[in-house]
């Protein structure tokens, strides 16, 4: 039977090519990623988050309320806009991650994030957060 019989299965869904993915990704129709974090059983221990944890979870948001633009509206940014936004928020979230995250490095992502997403109405909120975690990461420094 060829690869175009009856039985062929096609996937058409989510495509990426020359980038890596770092963080949960769907595609098609309805399509969700789901992502789950532990948390203390106790919430009486629970700490403050460090402001390197708030901008890991800035940059988390930012990229997750991004991937949902883009498949519930795929025209809403240029392609090359959103390809730049996403590797910038990769390499931030990688950067941020880091045990002594490099602040020059750092700042350009988030920079670059803020150029390619600061006009779209839809992230602006997100994109203001990553920007002021930042800030909050180097207040001391």
């Amino acid at each position: 039977m060829t690869p175009d019989g009856p039985r062929a299965h096609r996937n058409e869904g989510v495509q990426i090519s020359g980038g890596t993915q770092y963080g949960p990704i769907a595609g098609g129709p309805e399509a969700q990623a789901t992502v789950y974090q532990a948390y203390s059983a106790d919430p009486s221990s629970a700490e403050q988050p460090t402001a390197q944890q708030e901008l890991l979870r800035a940059v988390a948001a930012l990229r997750r309320d991004l991937a949902a633009l883009i498949a519930e509206r795929p025209g809403a940014l240029e392609p090359d806009a959103a390809q730049d936004a996403e590797q910038s928020l990769a390499q931030a979230e990688s950067e941020a991650g880091q045990a002594q995250p490099r602040q020059g490095r750092l700042r350009r992502r988030v920079q670059a994030v803020a150029d390619a997403l600061g006009d779209v109405g839809a992230l602006a909120a997100g994109v203001t957060a990553v920007q002021a975690a930042f800030d909050r990461l180097f207040a001391s420094g």
